[in-house]
């Protein structure tokens, strides 16, 4: 097998006067041919909302991203994240080359935390690179406990049993901090079922049915500094955490 050659990323700053970056770097080999990506404002008309743009070497605009970043903020918030009916689920990998293409934002812009709200047909995409879910609102918590109390399998009747658990505890007088708590209980019986779907190859079969508020922070990235790694490394990036 021909070795990957590795391109490193170019980053630059936004502006010459503030402290946002931005990157851009050619996938050099790819089901699709080379590719590139490159980050810039969406439009001139705003401060603070940018685009991840996936074109191949025609420019053909393959799949993109938006987000939005504040000057002197260290948080992202994830918009929409879109890739082309035509390259989705067959082995061109161009949604996880956007998703890296963010975290090596995350990483220059010094950024701790990165929220999205993921559709419930995408919940399992972002949970490979290490998003978790991130409960706030109490009617997502309680629709998102039903839907793993539900569920059936004998694999996860543990996971069913402690969603089960909170949705009579919720039922109960809360004190709001007590509310607040259980939106995180919740978000941590959601990442087990997650993984677990994940790990067993079972995720047709676990179907999320509502979208979830998810979040990415500095410390699960550095944590999973090896797999991330792997995965510039797959795509010929020239990038390390």
């Amino acid at each position: 097998m021909n070795k990957v050659e590795l391109f490193k990323p170019v980053i630059r700053l936004y502006k010459p006067d503030e402290t946002r970056k931005l990157c851009s770097f050619k996938v050099p080999q790819n089901k699709a041919g080379e590719l590139f990506v490159d980050i810039k404002p969406e439009s001139p008309l705003n401060n603070f909302r940018f685009i991840i743009e996936l074109k191949n070497r025609l420019g053909k605009l393959l799949g993109y991203e938006i987000y939005s970043h504040f000057e002197g903020s260290d948080k992202m918030t994830g918009l929409y994240i879109n890739v082309l009916d035509e390259y989705r689920q067959r082995h061109y990998f161009l949604g996880e080359i956007l998703r890296l293409a963010s975290i090596i934002q995350m990483l220059e812009n010094k950024i701790k935390t990165f929220s999205i709200k993921s559709k419930e047909t995408a919940i399992y995409f972002h949970s490979k690179y290490k998003f978790e879910p991130s409960i706030t609102s109490f009617d997502e918590r309680d629709r998102l406990l039903k839907n793993v109390a539900d569920d059936t399998d004998p694999n996860f009747k543990d996971l069913a049993l402690q969603a089960k658990e909170l949705i009579e505890r919720i039922k109960t007088p809360l004190q709001d901090d007590e509310k607040r708590r259980m939106c995180v209980n919740a978000s941590a019986v959601l990442k087990e079922y997650i993984s677990r779907a994940l790990a067993d190859n079972s995720t047709k079969q676990h179907k999320l049915k509502w979208p979830v508020d998810m979040k990415l922070t500095d410390k699960i990235v550095r944590e999973n500094k090896d797999y991330l790694d792997s995965l510039f490394a797959k795509h010929g990036i020239d990038y390390k955490i």
